[in-house]
C-alpha cells in the first residue's frame, strides 16, 4: 500500500541562550490513508513538536514531511489541527465558528447554499445541530470541543491532527467524545494523528500507538500495532485479554523509560525481619525513633531548605475530597513553600496509580489502599509511600429506585438504618436466587478501596456473599450516575458528590454512608513512589506541609462555602455548588425531595487526627485483602505497613507547623462508640468514634484471628479469589512490565 503521510527522518534543534537544544532526532513514521495513529510518551518527548511540524507550524531542521508525495512546508487546509483548547471565537455562534472555516476553504468551489449545507452537515456529525445559535460561553466544555472538531472536519482535511483534544474534559464527556470520534472516523475513513497521555484512550482508538522516547533528542521508541476489530465497544473490551495486553505493553514502555532516566535507587537499610517500629509509645514527638530508616531528610527539612524539585504535577480524581490539593493550589499554600504545582485531573484511580508509578505524575491524591497493594504487586507498580492522610469518610451506598422499591416491599421497618437496609437487600437477593434471576450488579470505584471493602463488609454482615450472591464491578466515580441511569448497576458505593448528584437527579436513594459501616474510616491519602521521596525529601516535606495546612483550612466551617465555589469549577469537580454543599455542610439528603439529615462527620479533613497515616489503618486494609483472597498469607504484612505508611514523616511536617500529633503509630480500631481523647505529649487530641457496624474490635497483633472470625470470607478456608470483573478497563489489566522495584516483597521493603 502506498504511503499516504511520511514523516521522513525528522529532526528538530532549537537555538537557546545555552546553545543548540536538539528536541527530536530522526523521527521516521509512515502512515497509511485511513489509519488512526496515537503518539504517547512522557512530557518533553517532542510529541507536540512532531504534530506542529506535520501541521506546517514548525519547519524541521532535518528531514521533512510528505503528504501524498508533496512536501509540507507551511500550514494548509489539508491538515486540520484540533488543540486541547477549542480556540473558538467567543463573539461568533456555533454555526458561525464552523462557517468561517468553510468559507475560507470553499469560497470559490461551493455556492453559498452548499457552504451552508456543509456547515450544518459537519455540526450534525458531532451532534451539535441543536445549538447552532449558541455562543461558546453558552455551551459546555465538551460541546465546545465538538464544535472544534466539526470545524476541523468541515475543511475536509487529508489528515486530522489532534493535540490532546479531550484532556480538559470530565471523564463522562471524554467517554462520549471518544465514542463520537470512533464513529466519525469509521464513517469518513479519515487519517488521524492524535497526541494523548491516556493509555486506555490510545488503545481504544488507535490502529497503531507510537511510543516516544524521552527527550532531549527524542525519537520513536516502539510502535505497537493494535489488532482489535472495529467497531470497538468499550464495555466488550473491558475484559478482553488482547486489550489488556496492549495496555500493559504501553504502560511497561512508559515505566521503563521513566526508570531509564533516573539514577540507581537510594540504598536504605533493612530492619531485621519481624521487628516492629512502634515499640516506644512513650517517647515525645521530638525523640520518636523508628527501626525504619527515614525516607530522606524530611525530618529536619524546613521551609528554607533547598527544594530538589520545585515544578510538580500532582494528580487528582474529581471528587469532593480532592479538596486539599485544590485548596493548596488556589489559596497559594504550595507557593508559600516555593512549589509551582500543576494539578492534573485524571479519569480513574488506575490512571492515578499508573501515572505516579511511571513518573508522569510526581504524586497524587490516592485511595488509601492503593500504595499498600503496590507493596505486593511488583509487576504493575513501583513501591509507594504515604506520609499524609487527606480525609476520613466521604462515601455512601446508593441504590437504584427500583431496587429500593423492592426492599420496601419486603416489609422491613428499619430501612432507615444501615443494618436494616442490608438485611432487606439480603431478602431481595434471596428472592432473585430462588427465582433463577441473574445476580444484581453493584459498582465500586476500584478493587483496592474502602468503597470495595466497606461495601463487602456491609453486605457480609447481613449474610450476603459479595462474590457469589451479587456481582461487583469497577466504574470510575464520575460515571456511576450514568450506569445507574441506564440500568447497568443496581447500586454503588462511591464518594461525594456523586451520591448526592444521583439523588438530586432522581436516580437512586442513599441507604448508608461508609461512616455507618466504620465510623471515621480512612479514605484518601497523598502518595508518591518511594524512590521519588528518597530523591526529593525537602520537596516532599514542603508538599506535605502545604496539604496539611489545606486540610486544616478546610476543617473550619466558615471556609466550606468558599471551598464549594472553588471545587464546582469545570477544571475541578464540575458540579453545581448546592450539590457540593450538601455533604460539605455536614448534611445528607438520602432521597430526591427528602429532608436533609445531619451528618456532621460526613467529610472530615483535619479533626480527629485525620491526617495521621495510622499503621493500624494500613493493617486493617491488609486484613480485608486477606479476607477476600487478595493475599494468601500474613507474612510481611506488618513490614509492608511500616514501609508504606510513614507517620514519622507526618510528624516532621506537623511539628514544623505546630500541629499536635499522636506519638504512637497504631491504635485499636472499633473500641469507641463516641468521641474520646488521645494524649499526645502535652496535648490532648479530640478523637471521633471508630465503631464498626458489627461491633467487632480490630487489633494489629492478631490479624489471622480477626479474619478467621468472619463467617463469610475467602481466606483461608476456601481459596477462592475475590476477583471483580472490571468495567473500568484500567483496573485488572494484568500488567507484566518491569521496573526498578520488581523484586520480591522482602527486597522491596526498606
Amino acid at each position: 500500500m502506498k504511503n499516504y503521510l511520511h514523516i521522513d527522518h525528522v529532526g528538530m534543534t532549537f537555538k537557546t541562550d545555552q546553545g543548540p537544544l536538539n528536541v527530536l532526532q530522526s523521527v521516521d513514521l509512515k502512515v497509511q490513508q485511513g489509519e488512526f495513529i496515537s503518539l504517547i510518551g512522557h512530557s518533553g518527548c517532542g510529541k507536540s513538536t512532531v504534530l506542529n511540524i506535520v501541521a506546517g507550524l514548525l519547519k524541521a531542521t532535518e528531514g521533512g514531511v510528505l503528504l501524498e508525495n508533496t512536501q509540507v512546508d507551511e500550514p494548509g487546509p489539508d491538515r486540520a489541527v484540533v488543540f486541547q483548547n477549542h480556540s473558538l471565537l467567543p463573539w461568533l455562534s456555533t454555526y458561525d465558528n464552523v462557517r468561517l472555516a468553510v468559507d475560507q476553504v470553499f469560497k470559490r468551489s461551493k455556492t453559498k447554499a452548499q457552504r451552508d449545507e456543509w456547515t450544518r452537515h459537519n455540526l450534525e456529525l458531532v451532534n451539535m445541530s441543536h445549538a447552532l445559535d449558541r455562543k461558546p460561553d453558552e455551551i459546555s466544555g465538551g460541546m465546545k470541543q465538538r464544535v472544534g472538531i466539526a470545524r476541523a472536519l468541515a475543511m475536509e482535511p487529508k489528515v486530522l491532527l489532534m493535540d490532546e483534544p479531550f484532556g480538559a474534559l470530565d471523564s463522562l464527556t471524554r467517554t462520549h467524545m471518544q465514542d463520537s470520534l470512533m464513529e466519525i472516523q469509521a464513517r469518513l475513513n479519515n487519517t488521524v494523528v492524535m497526541i494523548t497521555h491516556d493509555v486506555d484512550e490510545a488503545v481504544l482508538l488507535s490502529d497503531r500507538i507510537v511510543m516516544m522516547s524521552n527527550g532531549p533528542s527524542a525519537t520513536i521508541g516502539e510502535i505497537l500495532d493494535i489488532n482489535l476489530e472495529r467497531p470497538r465497544h468499550r464495555l466488550d473490551l473491558a475484559e478482553d485479554p488482547a486489550f489488556n495486553h496492549y495496555r500493559a505493553e504501553v504502560v511497561k514502555f512508559l515505566h521503563e523509560r521513566h526508570q531509564s532516566e533516573t539514577s540507581s535507587p537510594v540504598t536504605v537499610s533493612l530492619p531485621p525481619a519481624g521487628t516492629s517500629n512502634s515499640e516506644d509509645h512513650t517517647a515525645t514527638s521530638d525523640t520518636h525513633t523508628s527501626n525504619i530508616v527515614p525516607i530522606g531528610s524530611a525530618r529536619t527539612a524546613n521551609a528554607g531548605s533547598r527544594l530538589e524539585k520545585n515544578q510538580l504535577t500532582l494528580g487528582f480524581v474529581p471528587l469532593t475530597d480532592c479538596a486539599p490539593l485544590v485548596i493548596a493550589a488556589e489559596k497559594g499554600l504550595f507557593r508559600e513553600y516555593g512549589l509551582q504545582v500543576e494539578l492534573s485531573r485524571e479519569s480513574s484511580w488506575a490512571n492515578i496509580r499508573d501515572k505516579v508509578s511511571t513518573g508522569m505524575l510526581d504524586g497524587a491524591q490516592m485511595l488509601a489502599a492503593i500504595p499498600l497493594e503496590a507493596a505486593f504487586d511488583s509487576q504493575r507498580t513501583q513501591a509507594m509511600v504515604t506520609s499524609l492522610s487527606l480525609d476520613l469518610n466521604g462515601n455512601a451506598i446508593t441504590l437504584s429506585r427500583e431496587l429500593y422499591g423492592r426492599m420496601m416491599a419486603t416489609g422491613r421497618q428499619d430501612l432507615d438504618t444501615a443494618a436494616g437496609a442490608a438485611r432487606a437487600l439480603k431478602m431481595v437477593v434471596d428472592q432473585d436466587r430462588d427465582a433463577g434471576r441473574p445476580p444484581l450488579s453493584f459498582a465500586v470505584v476500584f478493587a483496592q478501596s474502602s468503597h470495595n471493602y466497606l461495601l463487602r463488609y456491609w453486605m457480609a454482615d447481613a449474610g450476603i456473599d459479595p462474590d457469589r450472591d451479587v456481582r461487583l464491578i469497577v466504574v470510575p466515580p464520575q460515571q456511576v450516575g450514568h450506569y445507574l441511569r441506564v440500568g447497568l448497576i443496581a447500586g454503588c458505593c462511591v464518594g461525594e458528590p456523586w451520591n448526592t448528584l444521583a439523588v438530586s437527579d432522581g436516580l437512586g436513594r442513599i441507604v448508608a454512608t461508609t461512616h455507618d459501616i466504620w465510623n471515621n474510616h480512612p479514605e484518601k491519602v497523598f502518595a508518591v513512589t518511594r524512590y521519588w521521596a528518597q530523591c526529593n525529601p525537602n520537596t516532599h516535606h514542603a508538599v506535605i506541609k502545604s496539604l496539611l495546612q489545606a486540610c486544616a483550612w478546610l476543617e473550619a466551617p466558615e471556609n466550606r462555602s468558599e471551598a464549594c465555589e472553588i471545587l464546582s469549577q469545570g477544571r475541578y469537580v464540575n458540579v453545581p455548588v448546592d450539590v457540593l454543599e450538601t455533604s460539605l455542610s455536614g448534611t445528607l439528603q438520602t432521597s430526591s425531595g427528602g429532608e436533609k439529615q445531619a451528618a456532621p462527620d460526613y467529610n472530615v479533613f483535619h479533626r480527629y487526627a485525620a491526617n495521621m497515616p495510622w499503621r493500624s489503618h494500613a493493617l486493617w486494609f491488609y486484613s480485608q485483602m486477606l479476607r477476600w483472597g487478595e493475599l494468601d498469607s500474613t507474612a510481611d504484612i506488618q513490614r509492608a505497613a511500616d514501609a508504606v505508611y510513614r507517620p514519622d514523616e507526618y510528624r516532621a511536617a506537623a511539628n514544623a507547623l505546630g500541629f499536635p500529633c499522636p506519638l504512637v503509630d497504631e491504635k485499636n480500631e472499633g473500641e469507641h462508640e463516641s468521641g474520646w481523647e488521645l494524649q499526645a505529649g502535652n496535648d490532648i487530641i479530640a478523637m471521633g468514634a471508630d465503631r464498626f457496624i458489627d461491633g467487632r474490635r480490630f487489633t494489629a497483633d492478631d490479624i489471622e484471628g480477626y479474619v478467621s472470625g468472619f463467617p463469610i470470607r475467602r481466606w483461608p478456608d476456601t481459596g477462592l479469589q475475590g476477583v471483580m470483573p472490571a468495567v473500568d478497563t484500567t483496573v485488572n489489566a494484568g500488567l507484566t512490565g518491569t521496573h526498578g522495584d520488581n523484586a520480591p516483597l522482602t527486597e522491596r521493603l526498606p
